[in-house]
């Protein structure tokens, strides 16, 4: 009897060091997710597996069982057929935004790049989009994003964040993925969920929101949904939900991709986000489209994370912008030649931000300068900045 005492309780010390040692780099204190259920590495079973695999694995507590969620999960033996080169792998969790599902494509894009890759479904779905059973339950076809009126532990953001911590704990569990070197990247709503979860783990080493971001309350196609709501809704909804209330804990560097014309997320509230965040940085296309494919076929989100997870280049930067007597000048700095430097503006005052105009003139390289002119009556404008390998980083927006 005495040996069974202490061996339940050396297992009880082991559960809890292993929650111990996970809080020390999930920071959910004061938040809806705070609690140990957010902290633990979750179970899963394979469901299915060709050249990849199929998995559901458990989420968090919802009504009354445990929530099942599916994945898509491929390693680069995998696809070869020889799982033994499968060592000491980048990492890499995928999100997709709203009415999408765990893409297949995108896990094979990501370990044809060489990483371990899991994409999730936030929706209670399978491979086939069909209901899993005990997955989360949308009750109709439309995600209940801003609902607040359930119970927290039934609302689909507090159980979709919850969904990407845990996928990453289970993806940092797998013997073939290096513990040090992981990254998230989400589209559109899973670029909303992008920024509030890799606020509060901690464990990331890099994030790439596309579309998605915070101050939602001023955004688009957001606030328009939003403004739905009763005030008291509304406000428990940004207080528990939005990016904006988080992202000044992120720890690792985000880069932050969107277009000029987005209708649901607006730059003003893209650029404030990538400013709450230490190490936030931000990408501004030229009418970018607005969809999965679109959002994930942007070369920069390879390249950035791999400068943190593979030590690959860097994006490039703008060094230094000054502005005198109506003529800009831009200092780009590069680990590969300065391609191009471009100035894109709008003088729309259009208040649905999705219908402005965007115009853009090359700058004139100018010794190690780079120079255009600011045209009158400008509104908003950026300064892009393109290496020779077509990677491109912005520099803030200015109004």
């Amino acid at each position: 009897m005495g040996s069974t005492i202490k061996t339940i309780k050396l297992l009880a010390g082991m559960c809890l060091l292993a929650i111990s040692v996970s809080a020390q780099n999930i920071d959910v204190k004061g938040t809806p997710w705070e609690g140990d259920e957010i902290l633990k590495t979750p179970a899963y079973r394979v469901v299915a597996e060709d050249s990849i695999r199929s998995i559901q694995f458990e989420g968090l507590p919802y009504k009354g069982h445990t929530k099942q969620v599916f994945a898509f999960y491929a390693t680069p033996g995998m696809l070869k057929g020889d799982r033994s080169i499968d060592k000491k792998l980048p990492g890499v969790v995928l999100v997709h935004g709203g009415g999408g599902r765990a893409f297949r494509e995108w896990v094979l894009l990501w370990a044809r790049r060489g990483y371990a890759a899991m994409a999730i479904d936030t929706r209670g779905n399978g491979a086939n989009k069909e209901h899993i059973e005990n997955g989360f339950e949308e009750n109709g076809k439309d995600t209940p994003y801003f609902d607040v009126t359930l119970p927290l532990k039934e609302q689909w953001m507090y159980q979709a964040v919850g969904d990407v911590i845990l996928s990453h704990s289970l993806l940092l569990s797998f013997p073939e993925v290096d513990k040090k070197r992981t990254a998230l990247t989400g589209i559109s709503w899973g670029g909303v969920l992008t920024s509030v979860a890799t606020s509060l783990d901690h464990r990331f080493r890099a994030a790439v929101p596309v579309y998605g971001c915070g101050f939602l309350a001023e955004s688009g196609r957001m606030k328009q949904q939003l403004d739905k709501l009763s005030l008291l809704e509304r406000e428990t909804w940004i207080k528990q939900y939005d990016p904006s209330v988080y992202l000044s804990r992120a720890k690792c560097p985000v880069l932050f991709l969107n277009g000029t014309n987005d209708v649901h997320f607006y730059l003003p509230s893209m650029t404030q986000s990538a400013a709450l965040v230490s190490k936030g940085q931000v990408l501004i296309k030229y009418k970018l489209r607005h969809g999965h494919g679109h959002g994930w076929n942007n070369q920069e989100i390879g390249t950035f994370i791999d400068h943190y997870l593979c030590n690959g280049p860097a994006l490039p930067k703008i060094k230094s912008l000054r502005l005198q007597d109506n003529i800009l000048s831009v200092k780009a700095v590069s680990s590969s030649p300065v391609q191009k430097v471009v100035l894109y503006y709008t003088t729309d005052t259009n208040v649905e931000q999705e219908k402005c105009e965007w115009h853009f003139v090359e700058a004139v390289p100018s010794g190690k300068e780079w120079k255009v002119e600011l045209p009158q009556k400008v509104v908003r404008w950026f300064v892009n900045v393109t290496d020779n390998s077509g990677n491109q980083l912005s520099g803030d927006l200015q109004e």
